[in-house]
């Protein structure tokens, strides 16, 4: 057996090693392991140890071997994996090490969060020095395109300055469809980016939601969206259009889900994902996007992938996690997306340049805002907890005699921080969110913010509805990279 190994890591989203031969190096199954992070010298080590909560645990290889396997998943491992562009594993006797070889900081001049603190290039004035292609990349989510403000005429530029669309900007609307709209948090950059949405659909939803995001919607976007059951849908009710998109409702696929999930079912299709599959075929589209949780590219083995690609077969498909920060919102959200496009290879690279958004940028100059009075009021028990986290601190700060007996997740009763990001936002009463500074729930504005939806964005309905609609948005800037970056791919193909 070898002194060592040394090999190039392939970079995941944890630090997960899984080998037969990590037994002869020290690391058997139910060994207990420790880790420790230099940050100065960019490692990782991992040894062994007497008393520890984490163990080498088994995993079983399609040959039906049991191996060891480590998988350490701490948010702490993640963000130091996610920074990193190649890194090189040694696995020697007793040790592992993760030597970071290239960052992405380095590699890419991506502008982290912690990176910029510790520069001090955090100021009130955000200023950034870049060349005008790059600039352009950056631009992609934004309303104006640098690129395409200087290849324009100067009568078009003027034109749709004021409002008035010019002749050339009127060809270029792509004929949309929107499924599972919701709110309208995606539908709503797909128009300010050109898109003529002429049919939209979401159902009544009997428990919280009823009606209430079909009239958000409404109110916010335009009078196309239908309240109907997509199961109801046949091909005689299907206009043809240029660009479908759908936010598969995500329920079945979470894996916050433990009473019905798709996962813990015989069947591999599943209902809705087949139904707007039929969809996309009976629209004669030659695009389409697909938003789910990260879990739906992954469910059995890549089951809703493979059925993408069976039935339509005519479309190049690319898929993409983008966590919404990577893209300048102050939320640590990750969504996946599925795009495909006909007679072209589909493209979603993320811009190598974004501003960086705190909770406290976010939440600048908010009071008197439209629904910023707008909370839940936290009951006695839930106030007291509140008292007892600090910022960026969760329910492992509260004493115990307090805890809830059935949330024990560290995601419960999270206090934002008004310096770093905000974690993932669900539910604001149902997790209990706190404001940074108040004893209190986050507001709706807040709450919107942190999902970059602009002010004149109104919500209707009650509070719960409220909250329950955007726990399910998806952020506004991610929303506006999409939009923009479709158009420029499907825009060619509508005019060949």
């Amino acid at each position: 057996m070898k002194e060592s190994i040394k090999r190039l890591y392939k970079i995941k989203n944890r630090l997960y090693i899984e080998a037969k031969y990590l037994a002869t190096f020290g690391f058997n199954i139910g060994q207990a392991i420790k880790y420790e992070i230099d940050k100065t010298n960019k490692k990782i080590t991992v040894v062994p140890t007497q008393n520890a909560r984490k163990h080498v645990a088994k995993t079983t290889q399609k040959s039906g071997m049991s191996v060891p396997v480590i998988d350490i998943k701490a948010e702490e491992v993640k963000d130091f994996f996610s920074k990193q562009q190649k890194i090189e594993v040694e696995i020697q006797q007793g040790k592992i090490v993760f030597t970071v070889l290239e960052s992405t900081l380095e590699a890419t001049n991506v502008i982290d969060f912690e990176a910029a603190k510790s520069l001090k290039l955090i100021m009130q004035k955000k200023q950034y020095l870049v060349n005008l292609e790059e600039f352009g990349k950056v631009v992609n989510y934004q309303q104006i395109d640098l690129l395409d403000l200087l290849h324009a005429e100067k009568n078009d530029i003027q034109d749709s300055m004021s409002g008035q669309a010019s002749l050339k900007i009127k060809e270029k609307a792509i004929r949309m469809m929107s499924l599972f709209s919701g709110c309208g948090s995606i539908d709503k950059a797909f128009i300010e980016e050109n898109y003529n949405i002429i049919f939209a659909n979401d159902r009544f939803v009997s428990r919280a939601l009823r009606d209430n995001h079909i009239q958000t919607y409404r109110n916010n976007i335009g009078d196309h969206i239908i309240m109907r059951d997509v199961m109801e849908f046949t091909k005689e009710d299907i206009p043809e259009v240029d660009f479908l998109a759908a936010g598969i409702p995500c329920v079945d696929f979470s894996n916050l889900n433990v009473i019905k999930n798709f996962r813990d079912e015989e069947s591999m299709q599943h209902p809705l994902v087949e139904q707007t599959l039929n969809i996309i075929n009976w629209s004669k589209c030659k695009g389409f996007l697909i938003e789910n949780v990260e879990r739906f590219l992954t469910v059995k083995g890549g089951i809703m992938i493979k059925r993408f690609k069976e039935r339509l077969n005519k479309f190049n498909i690319i898929t993409r996690v983008i966590d919404a920060t990577s893209l300048g919102s102050p939320q640590k959200r990750k969504r996946a997306f599925i795009l495909g496009l006909q007679g072209a290879d589909p493209n979603l690279d993320i811009p190598h340049l974004a501003q960086l958004t705190t909770v406290g940028d976010a939440f600048k100059n908010i009071e008197g805002k439209p629904q910023q009075d707008m909370y839940f009021t936290p009951t006695t028990k839930t106030l007291e907890r509140m008292k007892h986290v600090p910022q960026g601190g969760n329910i492992n700060s509260v004493p115990i005699e307090l805890r809830s007996k059935k949330k024990k997740f560290s995601n419960f009763c999270q206090r934002l921080d008004l310096n770093g990001y905000a974690p993932t936002i669900t539910h604001v009463q149902d997790e209990v969110f706190i404001h940074p500074l108040l004893n209190r729930y986050l507001t709706v504005r807040e709450t919107a913010r942190l999902f970059s939806l602009p002010d004149d964005f109104i919500f209707s309905g009650p509070l719960t509805s409220i909250f329950e609609m955007l726990k399910n948005c998806v952020d506004f800037k991610v929303s506006l990279f999409l939009a923009r970056t479709i158009r420029k791919q499907l825009t060619p193909l509508l005019h060949s």
